[in-house]
C-alpha cells in the first residue's frame, strides 16, 4: 500500500480577490510615499503575503511580482526595525 503524506492545499474563501489585495497594497504604498512609518510598511508587508497565498497561485504574473513586493517591503520593515533599535541604544 503506498500511502503519500500530502496536505492538501485549503482554499479560503473569506480571501478577497488578487484585485482588491493589489489595490489596498497600492493605496497604503501610497499614504507610505508620503509618511513613511513602521505600521505601514508593515501592512504593506502583510498585503504582499496575502498575494502569496495558493489562491492567487493561478496567475504567474501575481505570484512573481508579489514574492518581489515581499523582499521589498521586508527589507522596509527591518530597516525600520533596525532604526528603532539604534535609536533605543
Amino acid at each position: 500500500m503506498n500511502t503519500m503524506n500530502i496536505h492538501p492545499i485549503r482554499y479560503d474563501p473569506s480571501l478577497p480577490d488578487a484585485e482588491s489585495v493589489m489595490a489596498s497594497l497600492l493605496y497604503v504604498a501610497t499614504l507610505y510615499i508620503k509618511k513613511p512609518t513602521y505600521d505601514l510598511a508593515k501592512q504593506a508587508l502583510r498585503l504582499a503575503e496575502t498575494l502569496t497565498a495558493p489562491e492567487y497561485a493561478d496567475s504567474e504574473l501575481i505570484c512573481s511580482v508579489s514574492r518581489r513586493m515581499c523582499v521589498q517591503w521586508t527589507l522596509l520593515v527591518n530597516e525600520h526595525e533596525q532604526t528603532t533599535t539604534q535609536l533605543r541604544a
